[in-house]
Order: C-alpha cells, then structure tokens, then sequence
C-alpha cells in the first residue's frame, strides 16, 4: 500500500499520533518490504465489554496497511494493579482474554493467523528486562510513575507500590515485544509519554505512539466495566444484546457524547467496508421499510436532520454487534468452564456458618 494511503488508514478514528511524521518514516520502511512491528496490551482483569470493538478495529487496520501485529497478554500488569485479579486467577483470566480477543477479531473478519499473542510472564521475568526494569527506576521519580498512570492503575490513599512499578514495565515491554509501536486508548497517554521520554536513556528508541478514542458508555460518560447499566458485555445474549441497546443513550439529532453514533462509526463502518457491504437497518413496511447508507456521513447527516430515528439506530446496530459477538459465543460454548474458572462465583455463607462467626 502506498505509505500515504496506509497513513490515511492510520490516522482514521484515532484521537491522536505520537509522532505522525514518525509513523509516516515506518510506513515508508513497510512499504519498501521492511519488517514493523506494533503491539496493544491488555491486562486480563474484568469480564470484556464491547468497548474492545474499538481497538480490535483498529488492529485490523495495522494489519491492512502491512504492520505486523502483537497482542499483549499482560498478566503481570492484571495482578499489579491494586491485585484486580488475583494471582490464583491470572492462568483462567488470560486464557479467557485471549478466546474473548479472537472471537472479537474473527467476528470483525479479520485474519487472527497474522497476530502473534504474547504472554506478559514469558518475557517479564527475564533477566534482561529486570535489569532493565531497575535501571528505568533509578531514572524515573515516584511523582513522575504516579502521573504516568494515573488515568490508567487505581490510585487509593494508601496505594499498592505495584500501581507505580506498572507503567515502568509498560514502557519497557515496547522494546522487549520487539516493536516500533505502540497502541492503545487515549487513557494510556501518560505512560506511554514516560516511555518516549526514558526509553531512550536505557539505549532504545522512541516507539511512535497511535491513541483510540475511549467509547461513551450506553447510558453517557464513559463505558465502565463495573456498571452493568454502561456496558454490553461480549457474552450477552442477542435479546440481551437488544435490550440493553433499546436503552442507550441516544438523544435525537445529537452527535456529541452520542456512543451509539461513535460506535457506528469506529466499528461498523469499518467492519462493513471490508465485507463490502452497505449499513441496512431492516425495518417493516409499515414503519418506512428499509435503509441504506453507503457510509458514516450520510448516515450521520440524516440522524441529524430526524431522518434516522435513534430506535431505528439502535436496532440497526444491535443486529450487526450481534452478528460480531456471534463469534465469541461460540468460541465459548465449547469452552463453558473457563467463565467459571476465570470469575467464579463468590461463595455464600449458610446460616449455620453466620451464627457460628457471630459467637465467635
């Protein structure tokens, strides 16, 4: 691909780029046939929402402008982080990460056998990177490491020392992942700004940085995790999936803060340009039938003008994330023990038991 038109592919739905002038030199590398090399981290902490659509889109666009791809299965990081998951959990929480990760790219139709996955323990622990790993300490103050991660690690008044080693290891994992860049949400600014600034003094270049804006949740704000209202997790139901999308935040004829429309945009509209397909929401006949758009502006134009209904919206877009996450569940249905094994359910106490704790 001609390195102007894969930077028009890079520079799509991104928030920002770190350097683009950088990013444009590899892709001119890419195009001479060199090998460049781009990873995106995940720590596996929480079950995975649909807000991970947006950065597996946009690996499929590393990968069509001819960026070799890794995904970083950072467990370390997981534990780390104020012990979000716990240590006995780490194995079932990144085997159920990567299914989640595949089923995604598959639902995406991207080529998961062009990505290579990577475990954090298999190269963290080695010697060279501790070494390395002491050595960016000795360069980096404790107030530098806070606001590094600040937008990333949970930070309480008394914070774990793990919250602050965290965006170290982050930066060091570029150069031990063997790559050039780096990619991620726009919350991983400040770590990976630590890395353009200390990564040189350890003797390694500057990775060039490719940030992806955060997705507003269903109900406005960002998409949390831990509200259940905010998010559709990968494994809902289609009636789940449907439910939960008829009650998004999407007020008529307004862009700004409207997830539904960014979700379209970054997701959908990529997915169905590599199918070659239009956006169609099916509609019955009695209530105007169907629609068409060729792509996000026109679609855009008529929510804008009334023309597209929000309900109308939000149907036409659960069908399509139905169709995506299809792939997950199925991946799962071979596989019913790993959810259990990865967040099993809280033990209950019988009364017996709360009696017996209470004399005590």
């Amino acid at each position: 691909m001609d390195p102007q038109e894969a930077l028009s592919v890079m520079k799509r739905n991104t928030q920002e780029i770190v350097d683009e002038n950088e990013l444009f030199e590899l892709l001119k590398r890419v195009d001479k046939g060199e090998s460049i090399n781009a990873y995106w981290g995940t720590a596996p902490t929480g079950r995975v929402h649909i807000g991970y659509l947006i950065p597996m889109s946009k690996i499929a666009d590393f990968l069509t402008v001819g960026i070799n791809f890794k995904v970083l299965l950072a467990d370390i990081h997981a534990h780390l982080d104020d012990q979000k998951s716990p240590f006995e959990l780490l194995d079932h929480r990144t085997e159920y990460y990567k299914q989640i990760v595949i089923g995604l790219l598959e639902g995406l139709e991207v080529d998961v056998s062009r990505l290579t996955f990577v475990r954090g323990r298999d190269f963290e622990l080695k010697e060279r990177y501790g070494m390395d790993l002491l050595r960016m300490s000795a360069f980096v103050s404790f107030n530098r490491a806070k606001r590094a991660g600040a937008e990333v690690v949970r930070q309480k008044e008394d914070p774990k020392l793990g919250g602050f080693i965290y965006p170290l290891m982050q930066s060091i994992d570029v150069p031990h992942l063997e790559c050039e860049i780096a990619f991620g949400g726009i919350d991983q600014r400040g770590i990976y700004m630590l890395s353009r600034e200390f990564l040189p003094k350890l003797g390694y270049d500057k990775p060039v940085c490719v940030f992806n804006p955060l997705l507003p949740g269903l109900t406005g704000g960002k998409m949390s995790a831990s509200d259940e209202n905010s998010k559709i997790d990968c494994l809902d139901t289609p009636k789940k999936v449907k439910k939960k999308m008829g009650k998004a935040f999407c007020p008529e004829k307004e862009v700004d803060g409207n997830g539904v429309l960014a979700f379209v945009k970054t997701v959908i509209f990529p997915y169905l340009e590599r199918k070659n397909e239009e956006f169609m929401i099916d509609r019955p006949e009695k209530f105007g039938g169907k629609l068409t758009y060729l792509d996000y502006d026109s679609l855009e134009k008529a929510f804008v003008a009334g023309d597209l209904h929000p309900l109308d919206l939000k149907m036409g877009m659960s069908e399509y994330v139905n169709v995506i996450l299809d792939k997950v569940r199925k991946r799962f249905e071979d596989r019913p023990e790993l959810l259990d094994a990865a967040y099993p359910k809280p033990v209950k106490k019988s009364k017996k038991t709360k009696k017996k704790s209470k004399k005590n």
